[in-house]
């Protein structure tokens, strides 16, 4: 009697696992995804705009424009482990000429299951120790619909990055992020006051006594910034299938004139860079598809192993059926008188 019920106890805990198996792939599952202490890629957007030639401060309009990020893993520093990376993010930005317009160099320790920056000894942009704060090149694995903090280079802060709602790039199932960079000063720089043309109060008498021939002199100029960001990520892997920048920087006179475009322009991802970040999400769902696969078959072959025992024990510990005739009593026939 005893293993008859341990026997069907064991049916039903098969019959259970079965059911969870079954179940499995309908649940969603925590991404096994982390940020990879070696990794290396490189994304590269394109546009038109303008930009002050570094070289001889000409203006250029019109200009084909590209910005290229490159980034690249260090295994190997110490503050890089098991919970930590440490990735260095070159960005470069060019003409179709070759002429190089600006670049710069970010240096963040990452959370591997949060891709947030971390307090670390080796941060820093442009070879300058800075506080990186939020996310920077790539999302959390198992990205969340909610807003996140978005590092921007140019103002060296952490800015929310609202979510917008999804959508789908070459069939992966994205998330929309949108960033509003506000206008700012980053930098004061000293510049030909000539650049920035008469001042609106200028007296007429002391433009009539002025040397025409005299330079106007340098002038202490804010370097202003603003821009917004799209980004669409597979929320999985975390990876930033695509994007599209717009940035405007200027320069403005104390007085409040405006001067020169530094740069200006709508950055977008090229096709290659796409089908390369769709191929590294593609890589991340596929292992995550093969563990729940593996999980999955597990409990089936559990939950069948463990039915089919119970079954077993149930039966073996069923009583034998009496035939009939057999354990009677012998009828012994009563003589009468």
């Amino acid at each position: 009697m005893r293993a008859r019920v341990v026997g069907l106890t064991v049916v039903g805990l098969g019959g259970c696992a079965l059911a969870v198996a079954l179940l499995a792939g309908t649940w969603p599952t925590p991404s096994p995804e982390e940020l990879a202490l070696d990794e290396s890629f490189e994304t590269v957007a394109t546009g038109e705009g303008s930009y002050l030639d570094p070289a001889d401060l000409v203006p250029r309009t019109g200009a084909e424009l590209s910005r290229s990020v490159r980034v690249s893993g260090d295994e190997d520093t110490g503050d890089a482990d098991d919970d930590t990376v440490v990735w260095t993010a070159q960005t470069t930005t060019s003409d179709a000429d070759g002429t190089l317009i600006d670049t710069g160099v970010t240096i963040a320790c990452l959370d591997r299951r949060t891709a947030e920056a971390q307090p670390c000894a080796a941060e820093s942009v442009d070879g300058e120790p800075v506080d990186v704060a939020g996310l920077t090149v790539a999302f959390p694995p198992d990205t969340q619909r909610r807003d996140h903090d978005v590092w921007d280079g140019a103002v060296r802060q952490a800015l929310p990055a609202r979510f917008a709602g999804t959508d789908e790039v070459r069939g992966l199932a994205v998330l929309r992020f949108e960033q509003e960079v506000p206008e700012q000063a980053v930098a004061t720089v000293a510049v030909p006051g000539e650049w920035f043309g008469p001042a609106p109060d200028a007296d007429a008498d002391d433009d009539a006594a002025a040397d025409d021939d005299e330079p106007a002199g340098d002038l202490s100029a804010d370097v202003l910034h603003s821009g917004t960001r799209t980004l669409l990520v597979e929320p999985v892997s975390g990876v930033v299938v695509t994007a599209e920048e717009s940035v405007l920087t200027v320069l403005r006179a104390p007085d409040g004139r405006a001067g020169p475009v530094l740069l200006s322009g709508t950055f977008r991802s090229t096709d290659a860079t796409v089908a390369d970040a769709v191929a590294r999400a593609r890589q991340a769902l596929d292992r995550q598809d093969g563990m729940d696969d593996g999980l999955r078959w597990a409990l089936g072959g559990t939950g069948l192993a463990l039915v089919v025992l119970g079954a077993l024990l149930a039966v073996r510990s069923r009583p034998a059926t009496a035939q009939p005739g057999e354990d009677e009593p012998a009828r012994v026939p009563v003589l009468t008188a």
